[in-house]
């Protein structure tokens, strides 16, 4: 509050900060989720940044006085868990800030990420993702939503590096989801395990709010990695999630729009960019850039390399020029070198007969 500043500063630098910071005596903030919330209070911000060179001194003071005063008190709590579904979602931001921009500080940032991940939330021997960790311990309870939105995230980080050992630990992944939480009988995933311990209900989140649902999220990573490995029980499974959901769907597509994104992806065949060579070949990055570089949601991008479809694999040889091979369905267009021509076909809207 403004009485609090005044009673612990002295008055030149009370008047510094409370123009500086906009404290007023009715106070610039109300706890609107309190139901008696307190009067008068002030949340510091810049309002008048401009101060003159003996005003700055008397605020650096000011902060130090208050900076005591505040360190006296009882801190709160500070949530500082990690946990592996925001984090497989931060993996896909990167990854896609990288496709996008071409920032290598965006690819380090995902890299580094998946690299924390696999080492404390990833336990390789019995294949379990663990849902949070914090000063070195991690829980023991998995949840589809780590598991899904970590699959998205590595369809990005694939999608923006074509590394083929991406795709090795996303079928390491996707064989945990659909091993733990997969319904083979109605469709679907559970949002926990069978044998997490004291469960008393299992349920089916089909509501795609802050946070897209469990079941959304793995429906898209599953056809999109479906797409690039050619694995047609993933797509499949995928099918059947967005069957079992169609109510929904139908009745209020507002809530899942997420889910929508999946359904608009499984209504055709998505169009594949497919591109030859080693993937830190310059030329290979400029027409990764170009696939990129088209808004185009309903495609993959692929390389030949790793555990992707068989047609993928057999394109290309050894000392061969990089090349793009655009294609939809089973039809695509000659192979190109051309940035250009990939933009081109990623922009042409399908023939609807």
């Amino acid at each position: 509050t403004r009485a609090e500043v005044e009673t612990v500063l002295t008055p030149a630098e009370a008047a510094v900060v409370i123009r500086h910071h906009g404290i007023t005596e009715a106070g610039n903030f109300v706890d609107h989720s309190h139901p008696r919330p307190l009067a008068g209070q002030n949340v510091l911000r810049v309002a008048d940044p401009g101060l003159a060179p003996a005003e700055r001194e008397l605020l650096a003071s000011a902060h130090r006085k208050l900076l005591d005063v505040r360190s006296r008190r009882v801190r709160p709590h500070r949530d500082d868990k990690i946990l592996a579904s925001w984090n497989g979602m931060m993996l896909g931001a990167a990854a896609r800030a990288h496709a996008v921009l071409g920032d290598p500080g965006f690819l380090d940032m995902a890299r580094r990420n998946l690299a924390f991940l696999r080492a404390r939330l990833w336990d390789p021997e019995t294949r379990t993702l663990h849902h949070r960790w914090r000063d070195g311990e991690r829980d023991a309870v998995p949840l589809l939503d780590d598991h899904a939105n970590l699959l998205a995230g590595l369809a990005d980080l694939y999608e923006a590096t074509l590394d083929a050992a991406v795709v090795d630990f996303a079928v390491e992944v996707a064989g945990s989801m659909l091993r733990r939480f997969h319904d083979p009988e109605a469709g679907g995933f559970w949002q926990g395990a069978a044998d997490t311990p004291h469960l008393l209900v299992r349920i089916k989140d089909d509501y795609d709010g802050a946070e897209p649902s469990g079941n959304s999220v793995a429906a898209l990573a599953l056809l999109r990695w479906a797409a690039i490995c050619g694995r047609d029980d993933w797509r499949v499974t995928a099918e059947k999630t967005l069957r079992l959901l169609a109510q929904r769907l139908h009745q209020f597509p507002q809530a899942v729009p997420h889910l929508l994104m999946a359904l608009d992806f499984a209504q055709q065949e998505p169009k594949r960019v497919v591109i030859t060579g080693d993937p830190a070949d310059p030329a290979v990055r400029t027409l990764l850039r170009a696939a990129h570089s088209v808004y185009e949601p309903n495609r993959v991008v692929l390389g030949t390399r790793g555990a992707v479809e068989a047609f993928a694999r057999e394109l290309g040889g050894a000392g061969d020029s990089p090349r793009a091979y655009c294609c939809t369905g089973t039809a695509c267009q000659p192979p190109t070198g051309d940035p250009d021509r990939v933009r081109e076909f990623l922009r042409t809207v399908p023939d609807a007969g």
